[in-house]
C-alpha cells in the first residue's frame, strides 16, 4: 500500500470547561467496557476542534484514574504528546502535494491508511483509537470506503468522528455510529468565559450575538477584531445599495481584506438580513427576499470557498454584491 502517512505536528490536547462532563462520560464508558466503536460527535461551536478530538483521544488512553483530562505524565500521554503513540490514527484535510494548499476534502487514500492500521494488532493494552476530523470532509469514495470498518469493526478499537455539521454526512455512515452532541455554553456560561478571557463586559453581547451564541466563535471574532471589519462592511455595503458607490468602487475598497473574514463578513451581512427578516409577518414580497438571501447565502457557502486572493474571488464577490442588490431592490 502507498506509505501517504501525513507529518503532523503534535496538537495540544485542550477541552473547554463545558466539555469536561461530556468527556468523563467517555472515560466511565471505557472503564465499563461499553465504549461504542464508532461515535459520531457533532460539535455545535464552528471553530477548530483538533485540540478537542485529541483531549478525549489523550483522555482514552490515559493510564491515570483522573477525570476529564489526560495527566501528562503516564507512557500513553508522552506518546500522544510526541504524536508517537503507536495505536492512534489521526486523519485529517492534509496539503497537496501539486497546489501546496490544503485539500477540501478527505481522500479515500486516507481512510485506505486508516483501515490499514485499524487492520494491525494493538502494541499497547489501552486499545486503538482512530479520529477523524472534520468529519464531514469525507467525500463520496472515502465515505463508502469507511463503511465496512464500522459494519465489522476490530476488536478493542474505537472510531471517532468529530464534526461541525453531521447532516452533511451520508445516512449510511450516520446510522453506523452513535451519535453524540456537545452543545455550546449557555448565555450565562459564555458570558462569564468571555470575560475571562478577557473580552471587555461592554463588548461581549455584540460578540455573542455576531456568534449566534458560539462563545469560542465570539472570542475569534473579538481577537480579529471583527466588530469593526463587520461595521465596515455594513456602511460599503449601504453606500453601494443606494446607488452611491458602484460595484468596482465597492470590490476595490474590500481587495486588501483577509480572504477568510471577507467570507465571513458577507456571511454574517446575509445571516443578519435574514434573520432582521423573520422578525416581521412574511408578505408574498417578503418571502421572496427570504428566499432569495437564503440562496445567496448557500452559493457564499460554497462557490467562495474556491482559490483565494485571485481574480476568480474577486468574480464571484461581484456577482454575489450584484445579486445581493437585486434581492434587496
Amino acid at each position: 500500500m502507498k506509505n501517504d502517512t501525513p507529518v503532523f505536528d503534535p496538537v495540544l490536547p485542550f477541552a473547554e470547561k463545558w466539555q469536561l462532563d461530556f468527556v468523563n462520560q467517555f472515560i466511565e464508558l471505557k472503564k465499563l467496557q461499553k465504549l461504542p466503536h464508532a461515535i459520531l460527535i457533532e460539535l455545535r461551536t464552528s471553530v477548530d476542534s483538533r485540540s478537542f478530538g485529541w483531549h478525549l483521544a489523550s483522555a482514552l488512553f490515559c493510564q491515570s484514574d483522573g477525570q476529564d483530562k489526560p495527566c501528562g505524565q503516564c507512557q500513553a500521554c508522552q506518546l500522544m504528546a510526541a504524536n508517537n503513540y503507536p495505536d492512534f490514527t489521526f486523519t485529517t484535510l492534509i496539503d497537496n502535494d501539486k497546489t501546496h494548499k490544503l485539500n477540501k476534502d478527505i481522500k479515500i487514500d486516507q481512510i485506505r491508511r486508516l483501515i490499514h492500521q485499524f487492520s494491525l494488532t494493538r502494541n499497547l493494552q489501552t486499545g486503538k483509537v482512530a479520529l477523524i476530523y472534520p468529519a464531514e470532509k469525507l467525500n463520496k469514495s472515502s465515505a463508502n470506503s469507511l463503511l465496512k470498518t464500522l459494519e465489522e469493526p476490530s476488536s478493542d478499537s474505537t472510531l471517532i468522528l468529530l464534526t461541525h455539521n453531521a447532516g452533511r454526512l451520508p445516512i449510511t455512515i450516520r446510522s453506523r455510529c452513535q451519535k453524540w452532541v456537545i452543545e455550546n455554553p449557555g448565555q450565562r456560561m459564555a458570558e462569564e468565559w468571555l470575560n475571562q478571557q478577557n473580552v471587555p463586559s461592554e463588548q461581549i453581547a455584540d460578540y455573542l450575538a455576531l456568534a449566534r451564541a458560539d462563545a469560542q466563535l465570539a472570542l475569534q471574532l473579538f481577537q480579529q477584531e471583527f466588530k469593526q471589519q463587520q461595521d465596515n462592511f455594513s456602511a460599503l455595503l449601504n453606500n453601494y445599495i443606494l446607488n452611491q458607490i458602484d460595484i468596482v468602487s465597492m470590490v476595490k475598497s474590500l481587495k486588501m481584506t483577509d480572504s477568510e473574514k471577507l467570507r465571513l463578513v458577507l456571511k454574517t451581512e446575509l445571516q443578519n438580513m435574514i434573520y432582521n427578516l423573520l422578525q416581521n409577518e412574511l408578505t408574498i414580497a417578503l418571502k421572496q427576499q427570504l428566499s432569495g438571501l437564503t440562496g445567496l447565502l448557500t452559493k457564499v457557502d460554497s462557490t467562495l470557498q474556491t482559490e483565494d486572493n485571485n481574480l476568480n474571488l474577486l468574480l464571484q464577490l461581484e456577482d454575489v454584491l450584484i445579486s445581493l442588490k437585486q434581492i434587496v431592490k
